[in-house]
């Protein structure tokens, strides 16, 4: 329950930040704007990772002190909570695996569609001009070139670009097939498919967040705008520009991993910004900047959700037998003494018994019971260990 809470609200505070930010820098340029997207996108997904730090240096430095009064008796009621948690964690880790497998599907089969578009080379008029455009305006690599029957043209491949271009688009006016080929050399230029796949991966571990999916709506908008700045910026037109989107707006791009020109992102709102007529303000006020600092602040603060780990014992116990639980001193003593265990998943690392340090040959353990033994090799103490570090033993007189 902890965790879904955590997740929660942390990716509601990184998406209401991008929207106070989204208001705040409505008059800045599509650069900026397409970085804060990025920002807040990679937030999201860190944000659990750094919690879980947060939790492990939490949870590593409280060391557990199981009751002293009837020790054996106490365990199980201790250990009622935990087996609750995790009749509830699994099958809700259950479920998310299985949507992450689904949104693996998906993105395979995005990419075996690219694999089996069926493509033929293209003509030698167009080889050049898309030589001529990346060569001497974008200043890319040439990638390679092919036709295929899709409804706009699109960059595929994360490592070794490919401009698929539509057999129709030589037929557009020569102004406005060469913009949008600016567009896609954009693409090229920015390595945009390589960040969509690692965007997409992400989204996929995150597929049950709304705030993933809003914030991978925005970040694809974000990014056609400023890839299209890039092709005005290295001679497209913008009229031009607009009016080729526009002649393409009515099919959409054929797989969600291609960089289509026509695809993805607020096709409204990259004509107005094309064509100069965003009804935007023309300056932010000092309130948007104001809350959107504050909304970010907050961001940072909901890291501090590892230290939940300290109150609540079952989550503390959950994480202490998982892969990534620390490694603790358990401290206790009895009316013989006191005594100490180092344990990681319910391996006892070392121990000491009135501050003295056993040898690691004097610390038997066979599954979960573990014997203490003296120089003479005489049973000290009998315990059982559970993963979730905590002991059972019975009082020395």
């Amino acid at each position: 329950m902890w965790g879904l809470v955590a997740a929660g609200m942390q990716g509601a505070l990184v998406m209401s930040s991008w929207l106070g930010w989204e208001r705040a820098a409505r008059c800045v340029g599509p650069v900026v704007r397409h970085r804060l997207a990025c920002l807040h996108f990679a937030a999201l997904a860190l944000s659990p990772v750094l919690t879980v730090a947060v939790l492990h240096w939490t949870v590593s430095g409280m060391g557990v002190a199981p009751p002293q009064a009837s020790p054996i008796e106490e365990l199980p009621r201790q250990m009622a909570g935990y087996r609750a948690l995790l009749a509830f964690a699994l099958p809700l880790a259950g479920l998310w695996i299985l949507g992450v497998a689904v949104m693996s599907l998906r993105l395979a089969w995005d990419a075996l569609y690219l694999t089996r578009l069926h493509r033929h080379p293209a003509p030698a008029s167009l080889l050049q001009i898309v030589r001529t455009l990346a060569i001497e305006r974008m200043g890319v690599a040439v990638p390679q070139v092919r036709m295929a029957d899709v409804a706009s043209p699109l960059v595929a491949g994360a490592w070794r670009p490919l401009l698929v271009v539509p057999t129709g688009l030589m037929h557009l006016p020569r102004a406005e097939h060469e913009a949008l080929l600016l567009h896609e050399l954009a693409h090229v230029q920015r390595h945009d498919c390589r960040w969509n796949l690692l965007q997409r991966i992400v989204l996929a571990g995150f597929w049950f967040h709304p705030a993933a999916w809003m914030l991978y709506r925005r970040l694809m908008r974000e990014r056609e705008m400023r890839c299209d700045a890039l092709a005005v910026r290295h001679g497209a037109s913008p009229l031009k520009l607009a009016r080729g989107l526009v002649r393409l707006a009515e099919h959409r791009a054929p797989s969600a991993l291609a960089m289509a020109a026509a695809g993805g992102g607020d096709f409204v709102a990259r004509i107005h910004r094309l064509l100069g007529v965003d009804a935007a303000p023309t300056t932010s006020t000092a309130g948007a900047r104001l809350a959107a600092l504050t909304l970010s602040t907050l961001c940072l603060l909901a890291l501090a959700a590892g230290r939940l780990g300290r109150v609540d014992t079952a989550m503390a116990d959950l994480y202490h037998a998982s892969s990534f639980g620390p490694t603790v001193w358990v401290r206790a003593h009895d009316p013989a003494g006191r005594f100490a265990l180092r344990i990681k998943r319910g391996q006892v690392l070392a121990a000491t018994v009135e501050e003295l340090p056993l040898s690691r040959d004097r610390i038997r353990q066979q599954g979960s019971r573990v014997t203490l033994l003296d120089a003479a090799r005489q049973p000290i103490l009998a315990l059982t260990v559970t993963p979730q570090d905590h002991i059972e033993w019975d009082a020395r007189p």
